[in-house]
């Protein structure tokens, strides 16, 4: 079949994960912990209720409304997608001609360049300081010079942990002719205050996404949002394909938002976690980068990877220019631990 694909493609792979459900699972950055026993009685209830013979709502107005009341917002100011990934698709489907330019710190969130790639777009890397920062002076010499079309600022940044102050962005925002992306997965994680949520009204090149998949613990369910101007809404709602959001999503998301601080207790019991984590392969003489994520980043030798796997305890390897590193999301205390005595005998 490859005789079919085009030749823009060429150069890519299918994406494969295995899918894991036992053992230690410390490589997708997901939360360690089930979601609430509240919103498993309430789909039980739910479920007998929902029209699934019917397409869901194409706009998830009930979930787009609930996010809107969150953050202070209208609900123009709000779209809902399968996770932040189908929004990051079509933040580019929407804005892109064959060859645009497109801007991102490296490395980052790979899905920036896949997307970038199949939606005929030109990616431009600034590489992050040797710290694994984000060097916001360098980002700004880009912009200027090449005044990309699209601009991916990830805040925590997966897979190093950096973020982003609220100035510096908004510096970035003042020299950018194109659309900033702002997107804040695991800003729930950082204990300062970082989002751009409040500042969406105030630029008219600026959106925020957001996702359920990390402090909500529902990446099962693959639903996020975005929020911006109304006008950028509207860019997006053009390619945006229509019953995107499944019946069942669009309930457990709303349910998750409307009892969000149920979920951001868990975040601060996981950043209490990953504490205990950074603090554990200190003691081991490693050296993992600053986090305000739920996950670290560091250096390993080559061999632990194996040797971890084969005890069933899974964490993510990364390959960066010529070096290989290593992200680790923050388990529970006792999956933590379990990491931290496999390390003890293999470092």
């Amino acid at each position: 079949m490859v005789k079919f694909l085009r030749e823009r493609f060429a150069t890519m792979a299918p994406y494969h994960s295995a899918y894991l459900t036992e053992g230690v699972i410390l490589n997708s950055n997901e939360s360690p912990y089930s979601v609430p026993e509240e919103l498993v009685a309430y789909m039980k209830e739910r479920v007998g209720d929902l029209l699934v013979n019917r397409y869901p709502d194409t706009d998830s107005l009930e979930l787009a409304n609930a996010v809107a009341k969150v953050y202070d917002v209208k609900i123009e100011n709000v779209v809902c997608g399968v996770g932040s990934d189908e929004l990051i698709d079509c933040i580019l489907g929407s804005t892109l001609e064959d060859g645009d330019k497109v801007l991102m710190p490296y490395p980052s969130f790979s899905m920036y360049s896949q997307f970038t790639q199949l939606n005929s777009g030109q990616m431009i890397k600034v590489p992050l300081k040797s710290d694994f920062t984000y060097d916001v002076t360098a980002i700004k010499e880009v912009v200027c010079k090449e005044q990309p079309k699209v601009i991916f600022l990830c805040n925590p940044n997966n897979p190093t942990g950096c973020i982003f102050t609220r100035d510096e962005i908004r510096s970035i925002l003042e020299v950018a002719k194109g659309l900033v992306v702002v997107d804040e997965a695991y800003a729930e994680f950082s204990e300062k205050e970082i989002s751009m949520i409040p500042y969406v009204n105030d630029y008219d090149n600026l959106i925020v996404l957001k996702t359920f998949s990390k402090a909500y613990a529902l990446a099962g369910a693959r639903v996020g949002y975005g929020i911006a101007c109304e006008a950028v809404i509207n860019l997006i709602n053009t390619v945006r394909p229509p019953y995107n959001v499944n019946i069942f999503s669009q309930a457990i998301g709303t349910w998750a938002i409307e009892h969000r601080d149920i979920f951001l207790e868990n975040a601060r019991r996981i950043v209490d976690n990953r504490k205990m984590l950074e603090q554990g392969l200190r003691n081991l003489g490693l050296k993992p980068y600053p986090s305000e994520a739920n996950f670290v980043w560091l250096t390993l030798p080559e061999s632990v990877f194996e040797a971890l796997e084969e005890k069933q305890i899974y964490i993510r390897k990364m390959k960066i220019e010529d070096s290989i590193y290593y992200r680790i999301n923050a388990g529970t205390p006792e999956e933590n631990n379990k990491l931290l005595e496999a390390l003890k005998v293999l470092v």
